[in-house]
């Protein structure tokens, strides 16, 4: 069930935002705002009430409670609509599941939309910690995904994408996707790769030119020439992570596993090292079936 529609046109991409009233959906939401002011979407804001919550139960025994619930959700999605920015279109959701990230997966599906933006579970400290419905939309899903850092704070329209090029095969393929980003934007697009020179057991200068070749051969495919490339490198991922000067306004695309089934996203090892230490949103690209398995 739909707030009423805002004005948008039948082909402005849409990006759904998983909800639920706490902390962690407010900050998915400020980055789903931002992106959706940066690229010209549709916000749709999708709070999923659990089919097998207790309220779905005859406990308690007052005969409004379920209607209780649902009324609290639609409250906790006004408040939402209201805290986006005026010029971005909004429309909130709410659905029943009996999964959180399934009832999700299922809207994104019927709203056609292009991009899920989650929130990560509490903790101290930068970077990422992936709660469950987090982990299972990053193991299932068709469209790509982006999580935000717990301590995200709007900084505005984008101006930056970064890609995490890999140096395995396959990495092609989110290269691909981050220059049509760019194309479709307008917005500087950043080529980086991420080494960890004391994994290489003095293989480091190979590493790096396998790096290099990747990342100057894409950036020749980016119009006008506004491909920066850049090698972040440490003995540790941290250090490599920290090793990057990140532009604030931006975000990062990074490729699934080669495990990922075809057109599914599958968060790899590299990658959730990487979002330990990432201070901006990372965007989980899915596999495509012109990924070598």
């Amino acid at each position: 069930m739909s707030a009423p529609h805002a004005p948008h046109t039948p082909h402005t991409p849409r990006y759904v935002v998983a909800y639920g009233g706490d902390e962690r959906s407010k900050v998915a939401l400020r980055l789903g705002a931002d992106l959706a002011r940066s690229l010209g979407a549709v916000l749709d804001i999708v709070l999923v009430v659990r089919a097998d919550a207790p309220f779905g139960a005859v406990y308690p025994p007052a005969p409004d409670f379920e209607s209780l619930v649902e009324r609290q959700a639609r409250q906790w999605l006004d408040e939402a609509r209201a805290s986006v920015p005026s010029e971005v279109p909004v429309e909130t959701h709410v659905r029943r599941h009996r999964s959180i990230a399934q009832g999700i997966l299922e809207a994104a599906a019927d709203l056609d939309a292009r991009l899920i933006v989650v929130g990560t579970a509490s903790g101290g400290g930068p970077g990422f910690t992936v709660g469950p419905v987090a982990t299972q939309l990053l193991h299932a899903s068709p469209v790509p995904v982006a999580l935000v850092p717990r301590r995200y704070t709007s900084h505005g329209l984008l101006e930056r994408i970064y890609c995490a090029v890999g140096t395995r095969p396959g990495a092609q393929q989110v290269v691909r996707e981050s220059v049509e980003a760019a194309r479709r934007t307008g917005l500087d697009l950043h080529l980086v790769s991420l080494l960890e020179l004391d994994e290489h057991q003095g293989a480091e200068e190979p590493a790096r030119q396998r790096a290099t070749e990747l990342i100057v051969t894409a950036a020749q495919d980016v119009p006008d020439g506004r491909a920066a490339v850049e090698i972040g490198q440490g003995r540790t991922m941290q250090q490599a992570v920290e090793s990057i000067d990140w532009e604030p306004r931006s975000i990062l695309l990074i490729g699934s596993s080669r495990l990922a089934p075809r057109r599914r996203t599958f968060l790899g090892t590299t990658a959730a090292r990487i979002l330990r230490h990432l201070p901006i949103p990372m965007v989980v690209v899915p596999h495509t079936d012109g990924e070598p398995s």
